[in-house]
């Protein structure tokens, strides 16, 4: 009988063709000599158990390396918070771009130097002459800014306490620049030379000076600026000044009666810094709003997880304010404006009716809204939007049935027809343009005040005609138009170019060439900030009519619409009162 040979295959025996059952494998060898014991295979590794499992390592060992790395995070800490702050030889360093230069006195122009504080430590500063115009011009606050932020900058990367102190508040609106010394302090140290004039006994701790300068001759973007400080003014608890020396229309007791008084008297001009916003004695324009107004404002002040309007509730709420405490017309503007409203709301009020609004702006200002980007906002839609929003006034009712004959809603079209509907545009042709009137038909579009005009070359032409001029002896007619009219809205060279003298000799030519120069200089003629005034006057008469009107239509890319937002409410905001028909845009100060 044949002995039983074993069928059990190795991996080797298994994989390989070339063997035969004559020649065994190793592993069947193996199981020969070693009948009890399994085959091991190189090929798979033992199997794990829970009591064979490896350990990583004992408790001795991993208490060690928790102590190595609880002394390697002391040892770093203490490298960063004990390093020093690099200390200056002495005196005042002025700053020109990135390199630093010793001097012994202070810069002839307005800069960001470097200066040595009581304790030895390396601060900047805004150094600004003493005997320098207050406001500086030509972009100089500007440049003194993008300095300070550059050694600012240089400081802190030098100073490891800073570093680590204030990681988790850089960029926030209110955190402090460390590295920065006000100049008064600097000068009180002995860090920098002290004052040729002394300041007064009663100077304000701090304050804010708003400058209405040439930077931009928009009255609507200055106005939102300057209510906008004031808010922000008296939310830090600082004084509020208002500065107008340069500012194109002229005097701002012109138009507003004076700021509330503060209790205390303005600090050294040379002591009002533009930057950062922690000094003692801040300065805000046009020319500085993008370092007071900027990305950390718009951050700290915007809740980041709302939607539309009340997205910026915060923002209204400082502008608003600036509103209450500043918008006081004076003279026999406000007597006006007083009467006009209350006449427009009596006949309203009389018929069950409402005052609703509209606001067009034209001239160099477009709207969002891509399409029309390039031009203006139809007629029609400013009309469609009073139209809805007299019907949301009235309670939903529509005058459709009345107009074909229905007896029952008679009464409603008598409400429509005496709701009066305002119209202010610095385009003063809007107003007879035919698409707007058969749009807003059935209302009656009224100007919303006629007390300061604006007057086209048309109507100037009409009530005024001017001859043409034949030189004597010549055959040779020059028509020049004498009558320059305020054509298609508002613009900035129309504006600086209102009571500039237009002649046809050469005398004529040369004294106009001068007016112009002097303008430029801020030097404007008599006649001209006159005219200036005017126009200033008319707009202020329009915003404080409308801005009493119970709602407004207007495109949210003008300021003059922005504040008739802010004029109206919060809750004509929020409440669908105030109708941007611009982009679906809600209200924002910038309208971006």
């Amino acid at each position: 009988m044949r002995d039983r040979r074993n069928t059990n295959l190795s991996t080797s025996s298994a994989s390989s063709s070339s063997s035969t059952a004559s020649v065994p494998s190793r592993t069947s060898l193996s199981e020969k000599r070693h009948p009890g014991t399994p085959p091991s295979s190189p090929e798979l590794p033992s199997p794990v158990t829970r009591s064979h499992r490896p350990r990583v390592g004992s408790r001795r060992l991993m208490a060690v390396r928790t102590l190595a790395v609880v002394c390697c995070v002391l040892l770093f800490w203490r490298c960063f918070t004990s390093w020093p702050l690099l200390a200056s030889g002495g005196g005042v360093s002025s700053t020109l771009g990135q390199e630093l230069v010793g001097t012994v006195g202070l810069p002839d122009e307005p800069t960001a130097l470097l200066v040595t504080d009581s304790s030895g430590h390396q601060k900047w500063t805004v150094a600004i002459p003493q005997n320098a115009s207050f406001p500086l011009r030509d972009g100089k606050y500007n440049d003194v800014c993008k300095q300070g932020e550059d050694l600012s900058r240089r400081l802190n990367s030098e100073s490891r306490l800073s570093r680590v102190k204030d990681w988790r508040r850089r960029g926030s609106y209110y955190a402090p620049d460390r590295s920065f010394l006000d100049i008064a302090d600097a000068e009180q140290s002995g860090a920098l030379p002290a004052s040729q004039r002394a300041p007064s006994e009663d100077v304000c701790l701090t304050s804010l000076t708003f400058a209405l300068n040439t930077d931009d001759v928009s009255f609507g973007k200055s106005l939102l600026m300057l209510w906008l400080s004031y808010g922000l003014a008296k939310k830090e608890n600082r004084a509020f000044f208002v500065d107008d020396s340069q500012w194109p229309y002229g005097k701002y007791t012109s138009y507003f009666a004076p700021p509330p008084p503060q209790g205390c008297s303005p600090p050294l001009p040379h002591h009002i810094l533009p930057c950062p916003h922690q000094a003692k004695h801040l300065l805000v324009s046009a020319a500085t709003a993008s370092w007071t107004f900027g990305s950390s404002f718009e951050e700290h002040f915007t809740h980041q997880r709302v939607h539309g309007a009340r997205k910026y509730q915060q923002i209204y709420s400082l502008v608003r304010a600036g509103y209450e405490g500043l918008f006081k017309l004076v003279g026999n503007d406000a007597e006006y404006a007083q009467s006009r409203i209350a006449g427009m709301k009596e006949d309203a009020a009389s018929h069950g009716g409402s005052v609703v609004g509209m606001q067009i702006r034209r001239g160099d200002q477009h709207p969002h809204e891509y399409q029309y980007r390039s031009d203006y906002l139809p007629l029609e839609r400013y009309a469609a939007g009073a139209r809805s929003l007299f019907r949301k006034l009235l309670g939903g009712r529509e005058p459709s049935h009345a107009l074909h004959g229905d007896p029952a809603d008679f009464s409603t079209v008598v409400e429509y027809v005496h709701s009066p509907l305002l119209l202010a545009s610095d385009d003063p042709d809007v107003i007879a343009r035919p698409e707007l009137s058969q749009a807003a038909a059935p209302f009656t579009v009224q100007k919303a005040q006629e007390r300061i005009l604006l007057a086209t070359k048309a109507t100037l032409d009409a009530t005024s005609p001017v001859a043409p001029i034949r030189e004597p002896g010549s055959a040779y007619v020059k028509h020049i138009d004498e009558n320059s009219g305020w054509e298609g809205g508002f613009y900035s060279g129309l504006f600086h170019s209102l009571g500039i003298a237009k002649t046809t000799s050469d005398s004529g030519t040369l004294e106009r060439l001068g007016d112009l120069t002097g303008a430029a200089r801020g030097e404007v003629p008599r006649q001209a900030m006159r005219m200036r005034e005017l126009v200033a006057r008319a707009y202020l008469l329009d915003l404080a009519v409308l801005g009493e009107s119970d709602g407004v239509v207007c495109a949210v890319s003008s300021a003059a619409c922005r504040i008739l937002g802010v004029m109206l409410g919060w809750d004509a905001v929020v409440h669908d009162r105030w109708v941007n028909v611009d982009d679906g845009r809600p209200w924002s100060w910038d309208g971006q």
